[in-house]
């Protein structure tokens, strides 16, 4: 097991403070990613570091939809920087649609007051969600549908409201409606990656570059039976699509953890080519049950950080508690290697816990506690035995409770 030196901040252990008092967050200590102070607030490019990005969704009835990414200063929670994306009418937003997309997912509920649902807020997002924007969060995927034939296509948005289409119109010839769905962008910003369906339930993953004459270049296929609720996350460099259900890659874009419907969570080599994740279908591991392991991200480029994945654990000191899981010693077999699991890294309790950040360093997450309807945020070291520590800043209320966070640099 990698052993994670125990690192608190109190950066975001605020003082005290009302809703609007986003300043009161203490400075950091060792261990803190560094950042820029004065990032400029509304324009200027996200810092590399120092930041924690989240998006979220706003659905008017009578204006088009809005995706807002904001950029939040770890140590005091004020807002450093934010871009808003008009999402075109022509864009798949919502579930009615029936088409997969990760913007879907991101406008599904994400309004004022979710936080304060019986649930609790959403866990850190899966990387399809990222993926939605290229690097510097300037552009945006979108699924474009036609909603007379119901033919569905691909292009982005950017922060000025401009929408450039890189699917073609449908041709005239007698055959089945295009399906694409599932928009990503590469982070890079050359390509829009999507996945496409035929009447077959055969699935392509494909992507059209964003400059030239966007031509398509096909990645993978192979048959899509059984993948219902698949999204498609990007690993590697270069990048290699994944179809899958709940992915989320490795720093080193390596591995990734999905669930595989028939064989349960799995920690999957990325291969060479792109490719469905189902059973038999690539190289993929099971997270033994021992680990009682529901993945919500990688630590480093071998540990996964988890939390139970039932509401009852044979181990009552990892009630709903978070721990590591060293998926480089996973040998393929039912019993759980030994040394491969940590222990749990804050106390057990009743509480309901949610992971929301895990750092770029992967030393910190930031969790949130739902305690009957009151709803808390608390910073912790990754890293058996922390001791966690609460989030006072009105500010970090603002920025976790709502919509995802897509990262934490």
């Amino acid at each position: 097991m990698l052993a994670v030196a125990t690192v608190l901040l109190p950066l975001v252990a605020g003082c005290g403070g009302s809703q609007d008092d986003a300043g009161t967050g203490a400075k950091a200590t060792a261990g803190q990613q560094g950042g820029r102070k004065n990032a400029d607030k509304g324009s200027g490019a996200f810092p590399d570091s120092g930041v924690i990005v989240t998006a979220s969704c706003s659905v008017p009835a009578s204006k088009p939809a809005v995706v807002t990414v904001t950029g939040w200063d770890p140590e005091t929670w004020e807002r450093t920087l934010s871009r808003d994306f008009t999402v075109p009418a022509e864009a798949v937003v919502a579930e009615a649609d029936d088409v997969a997309s990760p913007l879907v997912e991101l406008c599904a509920d994400n309004f004022p007051g979710v936080g304060s649902s019986e649930d609790g807020p959403r866990a850190v997002a899966p990387t399809r969600l990222r993926q939605l924007f290229d690097r510097d969060f300037s552009r945006m995927a979108v699924v474009l549908i036609d909603r007379e034939t119901e033919a569905t296509g691909v292009g982005y948005v950017d922060t000025s409201g401009k929408l450039t289409r890189l699917s073609g119109e449908q041709g005239e010839d007698f055959g089945d409606t295009p399906k694409e769905e599932n928009a990503v962008f590469a982070q890079d910003g050359s390509a829009v990656w999507f996945t496409e369906t035929d009447s077959s339930d055969r699935v392509r993953i494909a992507s059209r570059a964003v400059a030239g004459d966007h031509a398509v270049t096909e990645r993978a296929a192979g048959d899509g039976a059984y993948m219902d609720g698949a999204g498609l996350a990007l690993a590697g460099d270069p990048a290699r699509g994944l179809f899958g259900k709940e992915v989320r890659t490795s720093p080193d874009g390596r591995r990734a953890t999905a669930f595989i419907t028939w064989q349960g969570y799995n920690v999957v080599d990325v291969p060479q080519r792109s490719a469905l994740l189902k059973a038999e279908g690539v190289k993929a591991t099971g997270i033994p049950s021992g680990a009682d392991c529901s993945p919500y991200g990688w630590v480093d480029d071998r540990t996964v950080l988890c939390g139970p994945r039932l509401e009852k654990v044979e181990d009552p000191k990892r009630k709903n508690s978070f721990w590591t899981l060293d998926a480089s010693r996973l040998d393929g077999t039912a019993d759980l290697p030994k040394g491969a699991l940590g222990g749990p890294i804050i106390p057990a309790t009743d509480r309901k816990n949610t992971v929301r950040a895990i750092s770029h360093n992967g030393k910190q997450m930031i969790f949130a506690s739902l305690q009957g309807t009151r709803l808390e945020f608390f910073v912790s070291a990754i890293a058996p035995g922390a001791t966690p520590k609460k989030i006072t800043a009105g500010g970090a209320d603002r920025a976790l409770s709502v919509g995802d966070v897509l990262e934490w640099r």
